[in-house]
């Protein structure tokens, strides 16, 4: 089930609704609109190497085991310079602050001091000894590097989330974590109809379905241990929080189609709850570029 399959020009709609709804997200939303803009046009418009997909075990896929971790999904001869650079400047449009920072890396990129491919070939095992040796060598700032390559990683890997559901067609999977990249959600939808609660991974774009009665991240099963917060007349949005892992996960409960959502923009608009829930010492399930506000 996707959620993210609206055109590109529906981005700024969807955003100015969910200012709308959220008013306290706008300064975020603002800033993430050119990159979100830009990674979907990027998606849409790269050709990727074509990957041999029959080397993906279905049986392990329902043993737990992602994709990720049977296949290596970025090929050495993908464009990632270009990709870098492209998002590069459209992360200086949305967030100024980090300019500086930003020209820096584009520099070292266009001299061919710093090849992004290299931390590519490397993840997701060894990309951080990539990163920590241009943050010592190459003086870069280890944030805004993680940064850069946490928005490039997501044109390749939603590019390969469609082409894999595309050719596997009905995956099992009953794990909390992300069938195709292995990412913890960041945030969940739960349909009206049936109650049935769906996660959604940043990292890669892909949706899947994931029983409620279980936490996502340490699969506990025990009520006691488990519940949502919600904030008084905000019925549709809460956070699943799990005593046992304190990890939290923010909810949208879905009343209705009449609207096209995007489950990233979603979760941008619910920065309200990742402020309240890591005040009470909770944790999100995985760490984006915008919900690690500590």
């Amino acid at each position: 089930m996707m959620f993210n399959s609206q055109a590109v020009s529906g981005i700024d709609q969807i955003i100015e609704r969910a200012i709308e709804q959220n008013p306290h997200s706008s300064d975020i939303l603002k800033a993430f609109q050119p990159i979100i803009d830009r990674q979907r046009k990027l998606v849409a418009s790269t050709t990727l190497t074509k990957l041999d997909y029959s080397a993906i075990d279905q049986e392990k896929l329902k043993a737990g085991v992602p994709v990720i971790k049977q296949m290596s999904l970025f090929s050495s001869e993908e464009s990632y310079k270009e990709i870098a650079k492209s998002l590069a400047a459209t992360v200086k449009v949305g967030l100024p602050a980090m300019a500086e920072g930003i020209d820096h890396l584009s520099g070292l990129i266009q001299k061919g001091k710093l090849n992004p491919g290299d931390y590519f070939q490397a993840y997701p095992d060894a990309g951080d000894k990539v990163l920590n040796r241009w943050v010592e060598e190459l003086q870069i700032s280890e944030s805004t590097g993680l940064f850069l390559l946490s928005l490039v990683a997501r044109v390749v890997l939603e590019s390969r989330a469609k082409e894999i559901t595309a050719y596997l067609v009905d995956i099992q999977w009953e794990k909390g974590y992300c069938p195709i990249c292995g990412a913890f959600p960041t945030i969940a939808l739960i349909e009206e109809e049936g109650g049935k609660r769906f996660l959604h991974c940043s990292s890669c774009g892909q949706d899947w379905r994931f029983t409620r009665v279980i936490c996502p991240y340490c699969e506990n099963d025990a009520e006691k241990g488990m519940d949502y917060y919600y904030i008084e007349n905000k019925t549709q949005e809460s956070a699943f929080i799990c005593e046992k892992c304190k990890k939290y996960l923010v909810t949208l409960y879905r009343t209705g189609s009449l609207f096209t959502r995007d489950m990233d923009i979603s979760a941008m608009s619910l920065i309200h709850l990742d402020m309240i829930m890591q005040d009470k010492g909770y944790e999100p399930m995985t760490s984006c570029v915008w919900n690690i506000l500590k």
